[in-house]
């Protein structure tokens, strides 16, 4: 017997979240060293960090999605129809 999977809104935002907060810390010594260069090259690479977050963000937040359309689809498969009886009779 498998486990229903439950969609929680509430995982789908923390994980997506947390995503782009891992990606954020992640850039800050990165735009810290560059202003440190030039305050160009700190623009430049702030542009790239917040690209990154957007990024993140989404592609967790559409491997999520993907996984529990997946998931309900083969809950939907696994269940019979009780419109359609398995008596052969009935077809």
């Amino acid at each position: 017997m498998s486990q229903r999977y439950e969609f929680s809104f509430i995982r789908l935002a923390m994980s997506s979240l947390g995503a782009g907060l891992a990606v954020l810390i992640v850039s800050l010594p990165l735009i810290w060293a560059a202003a440190l260069v030039h305050r160009w090259l700190a623009l430049a690479v702030t542009v790239v960090a917040i690209a990154g977050t957007v990024a993140a963000i989404g592609i967790v937040a559409n491997r999520i999605v993907n996984t529990a359309a997946e998931r309900l689809t083969q809950d939907t498969a696994a269940t019979p129809d009780p419109a359609q009886p398995d008596d052969p009779r009935h077809r």
